[in-house]
Formats: C-alpha cells, sequence, structure tokens
C-alpha cells in the first residue's frame, strides 16, 4: 500500500503540476521516513498508516442463500461518502491556544512549518470556454498555476516568521499526514466500488458484483433505478458531474482533502484522458460563516439553546461535579500542572503534539493505550473523591476522555435533539440525492436531473459526530472521538427480484459504513448489514430540514449573543469545538450575568453624567447658545425615538455606524 501511495502522491496529476509536484513529493517523502516514530504507540486519533489500513471498506456478506428471499439480488447504486479532513495544524495561536506551559516558547512545539503546498488556478483568456444559458462560465481550463507560500513575514533571523504559528504554516492546514490519510480514503473507495478487471483483488469488495459502482469492463453502464430515477451519466466522465458531486465547506483542509481523496480514487482515470485540456472537477461550497457542514448556531439560535439545555441538566452536573475521572483530572491539573482550569483547547493540544511527532511534557506522556475510551457508567458517579497521586496514571488518556465527554455530551442529550436540528440542512442535501432514486414512483422523477452515483461531503469531526447522533443511540457511544480522515458511508442498494413481501418491499436497501465498520444493525428496525430503505427515509426526514426549520431561540439575548461573537472574528469549527472552558459550562451564563450588569451599571452612570452636564451646559448658556442645545436636544430625543422603533428586537444589537453602537 505505501508504493502505491508513493505513486499517486508523485504520479498523480503531474501533468498540472510538472516539477513543482515532483518537488513536493521528494520533500515530503524525505520526512515520511520519521512519521510516527517519536512514540510506540499512538491513538486511534492519529490515524497512522496501520490504523488506515484497518478502515478499509468490507465487502458485502449479504448471502441469498441464507435469505428468506433466495433469489434477491443488491446492486449497488449510489454511494454517500462524509469525510473527516487529514491530520492538520492547531487551529489557533497564542494566546488562545494555551495548552501548558512552555508550548509556545519550544521551537519543537511552538513552531509549525509546512511542506504541503496550496496551488491556484488563474481564469483562462486563451482557451475555450464552457457558458451556461445565463452567461455565466461553467468550465474554464487554467494556463499556469500559482504556488501559495505562507513565508512572507520570516523574520530576519530565519528561525520563525510572524505568522500565528510562527512557521509556514497556517492556522488549521492540511499537513502531509493527512494527504497520506486521504490517499487512503480515495484508495479504499477505488477498491470497494471500482472493478476493472485484473487489477481489482478478490479481496476487494468489487469483485463481489452486487459492489460494482463503476465496472469498466462492461458496455453498458447506463443506470436507472426501479423508481425511474437516472443515476449519473455514461456518457460524462466518470470522475464529473453528474456522475459525481463533490462538497465541501470554505476551508483549505476540506477542500484539500476532498481533493486528494478524490485523487486516489479516479487518479489513473485523469492520467489517461487523452484531451489536452486541464481536468476540472466541480467543487460546490458557500460561506463557511453560513454554511451547514457543521452545527451552525449563527444560522440557528434555538441550537444554542439547545447545548445550554445539555450543560445544565441534571445528568451532566452529575458526571461534571461528582464524577471521580473528573476529579482526578481537575486535581491533576491544579496540582502537577498549575492550572486552575483546564484549558479549553487541550484534546486538540495533545492530538496535534503527539500525532506530528512533537515532545509532549513528560508528565502526560504516558499515553499506552490500555485505558482507551471510558463510559458515562464507568466514571464512578455520585460521590466525592479523596484523590492522590497514585490516581495520576493514565493521565494522557484520561484528559482526552474528559474532553471528548464534554464535547459530545449535548449531541446524543434528550434523543439527540441539537444533532437532528443542527444537522437537519446536511441531511437534506444528503437524502436529495437518495429520495429520486428510492421513491417508489417515477412521477417524481419526471424532469429531474440526474442524480451522482458518488456524493462526497468533505468536513469536520464536528460534522460526523453529530450525524451519526442522529441515527439512534446504539449507533454511536458518544465517547468516541472521530480520528483524522474518519469516513462515513451510506450505500444504496436496488434489489431485484423483490416484492411488497419481502425482506425489502421497497425494492431497496441501505449500508451505513463508519471507518470500516458496519453499523446498519445497531439502527432500530434493523436486523443485519441490509436494511431497507424506507427505515432510512423514515428515521431521517423527519429532521431532513433547512428554512423549515424552528431555528427561533427562547432566549431573548441568544441571538445577539451568537451573532456577535461568529462577527467577531473568523472561527472554525475546531475553534467553536474547543472555545467553551472545560471545568463547569455553567460559568458562561456567569460571564453573560457579569457583563450584563456591568453595562446596565454603566450606562445608568453614562447617563446621569451626561443629563448634569447638559443641564450645566443649558443653565449658562446664552440665548444664542440655549436654542441651539435645544435644538440638538430635540434632534437627539428624535433620533433615539426612531432608533428605537427601527431597531433590532436584540438588546444591545445595532446595524448603525461604529460612533453609534453600544460599546
Amino acid at each position: 500500500m505505501n508504493k502505491v501511495l508513493s505513486f499517486f502522491r508523485c504520479a498523480t496529476l503531474s501533468f498540472i503540476i510538472h516539477l513543482h509536484l515532483f518537488a513536493h513529493c521528494f520533500i515530503g517523502q524525505e520526512n515520511e521516513s520519521k512519521e510516527y516514530s517519536r512514540y510506540d504507540q499512538y491513538p486511534p486519533y492519529c490515524s497512522t498508516p496501520e490504523q488506515m489500513e484497518k478502515r478499509a471498506i468490507p465487502p458485502l456478506k449479504y448471502d441469498t442463500n441464507n435469505s428468506t428471499d433466495y433469489a434477491i439480488k443488491p446492486k449497488i447504486v449510489h454511494v454517500t461518502a462524509l469525510i473527516r479532513h487529514g491530520a492538520r495544524t492547531p487551529w489557533a495561536g497564542a494566546p488562545a491556544y494555551n495548552c501548558w506551559k512552555g508550548y509556545w516558547e519550544n521551537p519543537q512545539t511552538g513552531i509549525w512549518n509546512c511542506d504541503l503546498k496550496t496551488y491556484i488556478a488563474p481564469p483562462s483568456d486563451g482557451k475555450e470556454r464552457v457558458v451556461n444559458g445565463d452567461g455565466g462560465i461553467v468550465e474554464e481550463a487554467p494556463d499556469f498555476l500559482f504556488e501559495k507560500r505562507y513565508d512572507a513575514l520570516i523574520y530576519q533571523s530565519g528561525n520563525s516568521t510572524g505568522n500565528e504559528l510562527n512557521g509556514t504554516c497556517q492556522l488549521g492546514q492540511l499537513l502531509m499526514r493527512g494527504y497520506d490519510q486521504e490517499l487512503h480514503n480515495g484508495l479504499h473507495l477505488r477498491h470497494a466500488y471500482f472493478f476493472d478487471g485484473n487489477n481489482t483483488s478478490e479481496n476487494h469488495g468489487a469483485a463481489n458484483p452486487s459492489m460494482r459502482l463503476w465496472d469498466m469492463t462492461s458496455t453498458n453502464n447506463e443506470s436507472t433505478g426501479k423508481s425511474g430515477a437516472i443515476i449519473g451519466d455514461p456518457t460524462t466522465k466518470i470522475y464529473q458531474e453528474p456522475n459525481l458531486r463533490y462538497r465541501a465547506d470554505d476551508e483549505q483542509r476540506t477542500l484539500m482533502s476532498g481533493q486528494i481523496l478524490l485523487r486516489g480514487l479516479f487518479g489513473p482515470e485523469i492520467l489517461a484522458d487523452d484531451n489536452d485540456e486541464t481536468t476540472i472537477i466541480r467543487l460546490h461550497t458557500g460561506d463557511y460563516k453560513r454554511d451547514v457542514l457543521v452545527i451552525n448556531k449563527n444560522i440557528c439560535p434555538r441550537a444554542a439553546d439547545l447545548e445550554a439545555e445539555a450543560y445544565e441538566s441534571e445528568e451532566f452536573k452529575r458526571w461534571n461535579e461528582t464524577s471521580i475521572e473528573v476529579q482526578i483530572i481537575r486535581k491533576f491539573a491544579q496540582s502537577k500542572m498549575g492550572l486552575d482550569e483546564i484549558p479549553g483547547g487541550i484534546l486538540d493540544c495533545l492530538m496535534t503534539t503527539m500525532c506530528t511527532d512533537r515532545p509532549l511534557p513528560e508528565l502526560l506522556d504516558d499515553y499506552d493505550g490500555s485505558l482507551g475510551p471510558t463510559s458515562w457508567d464507568g466514571n464512578g458517579l455520585g460521590g466525592i473523591a479523596i484523590v492522590s497521586e497514585k490516581d495520576f496514571t493514565n493521565i494522557f488518556e484520561r484528559l482526552v476522555n474528559y474532553a471528548v465527554k464534554q464535547e459530545t455530551f449535548p449531541y446524543k442529550y434528550n434523543d439527540a435533539a441539537l444533532a437532528k436540528l443542527g444537522m437537519g440542512p446536511l441531511w437534506k442535501e444528503i437524502m436529495s440525492n437518495i429520495l429520486p432514486i428510492v421513491e417508489f414512483t417515477t412521477i417524481n422523477n419526471i424532469g429531474r436531473q440526474p442524480v451522482p452515483k458518488l456524493a462526497l461531503f468533505s468536513g469536520h469531526d464536528t460534522t460526523l459526530m453529530p450525524i451519526l447522533a442522529t441515527l439512534g443511540q446504539d449507533v454511536w457511544s458518544g465517547f468516541e472521538w472521530a480520528p483524522y480522515a474518519s469516513m462515513f458511508l451510506i450505500e444504496i442498494y436496488e434489489m431485484l427480484n423483490t416484492n411488497k413481501d419481502s425482506e425489502f418491499p421497497s425494492g431497496y436497501a441501505f449500508r451505513i459504513i463508519y471507518n470500516g465498520e458496519v453499523l446498519t444493525s445497531r439502527m432500530e428496525r434493523c436486523s443485519s448489514e441490509l436494511c431497507d430503505s424506507q427505515v432510512l427515509v423514515n428515521l431521517v426526514m423527519q429532521f431532513a430540514m433547512f428554512e423549515e426549520r424552528d431555528c427561533a431561540s427562547s432566549n431573548p439575548t441568544s441571538d445577539f449573543w451568537v451573532e456577535s461573537f461568529d462577527e467577531s472574528e473568523e472561527v472554525t469549527a475546531d475553534e467553536t469545538k474547543q472555545s467553551k472552558s472545560l471545568v463547569n459550562p455553567r460559568h458562561k451564563w456567569l460571564l453573560f450575568g457579569v457583563s450584563l450588569l456591568s453595562a446596565l451599571i454603566g450606562s445608568i452612570i453614562t447617563s446621569i453624567t451626561t443629563r448634569r452636564y447638559y443641564q450645566n451646559a443649558y443653565r449658562h448658556a446664552s440665548d444664542a447658545e440655549r436654542e441651539l442645545a435645544m435644538a440638538e436636544s430635540g434632534r437627539e430625543a428624535n433620533y433615539a425615538r426612531n432608533r428605537r422603533m427601527n431597531s433590532s428586537t436584540l438588546p444591545g444589537y445595532s446595524d448603525e455606524s461604529d460612533e453609534d453602537r453600544i460599546i
């Protein structure tokens, strides 16, 4: 596999990048020999090459001989793939990213330099363009590329830069390790669904005709489901629409992760293209702060309410205040690390350090994998423990388990209400590619565009975990974090020779897979790896909504609270999930109360001071000055009255200029 990865890394799309790609490959290979060598073991989060190998897509085991409907034969017709980006740099710099004492001062942890480059293609005027009906350019081939480097702020000393990570990496940038992880994912997809004769191994999923989404040996690749849906287009290249739909949010690490996966999946076909024009694969994205690949409280304030309800619940308080596990971690942080609070980004601190072979503090360098994720029931709930130093074992894993539970608890709380609301828009996108296939009648498909054979969504850990939470209490534990380059798959099969009385009355089945493990049977009403499609439809369509969601907040300040923080700076998905204190979520309400009280007192003092000033000014002014003061006072009263009438109902919010905003 490593040889295959090296080939894909250096050869695929080399006709685009030429010598730049080869230089990039040699740099990567030079560093590759040093990857994952500092520590004896690495947590699953790191997604080492050995761990990625274990996530191969399992062949279909459905045995028609053991089925009550022995004549039924499954045939795959569609796959939806959701991935987390590969390994990356930290999501913030100092002081927001405060891991432990000496983190930023140590060059081995505080300076981040990147070999992986981003290439940018300018528009081309010299080549033929494809124009749509509105006159807009649909496709256009570049003449040359720009290589984007974060090295403009190098200091004279040459040891560091003025960038936030003190080197040539940008915040949250995909690393070379992440590149290899997503190549693995692309090859996993190829081995499972791509049949090209002798090149397909017997242990690959595609060796089974039921899993051949792309059969390159067949002369007839037309695919029309029982429902009449047209799936893909055999007259179009397999890596272009409508055969493929590629979706990502507008972050470097997600954009590039998806591109690399597709490079691993379709690389040989792209290289075999005899066309001299540059290969173009369409990417669909949007404004990051308005996107729906994560739970976006900016566009749905009620999500903040549901999260607060989870943290205020008796269940969470009991764990957060009486769990022996929590008490051990807090005591360790205070006595050994000199911290009053555990840093909000501790999970990211630990993983970005260890997964890139950077040195951990001696106190935290004890990972051996013996503890593993701990369940909610295994925390010794209900009593105050006397913690001593003998309890300070497996600290790395204890910190990870603590941080994971703090973040993931709201996803599953109250029957996953937050996850269902927040992931509703994404589920609506996903189902827009599935519903036309599994619907019973052709009437609803008249005039529709073909649906893709493969729909790829490139997102974050905070994309996959809430998606899993929406599928039922037993599908995802809630105390295991989504590793780098995690992949969640929904396979759709047409079940041939079925009827309404069979095991698959809809004529279609689905299989869900997460990091190489089949999870279908964990869903309610599903007993095996294949389950009737209507089980998925009936579950998901209850909350697969976007504009029709009820996003109104019951908290009158919630909208303002969310908007204020989101507008203040660019917040990534990873920043959002780690920004809150991991010690006690109720502190944020205390902070809000103090802020509100301070603003009220300040307003009263300002009002009294201003009134006295104008009274004195009015008392001592000349007649002409008095008239001017009265006119000015009247204008201000008018302005204030109009502003109250036209302003937002959200306290403290204004669309006026900076000088008119409440400070």
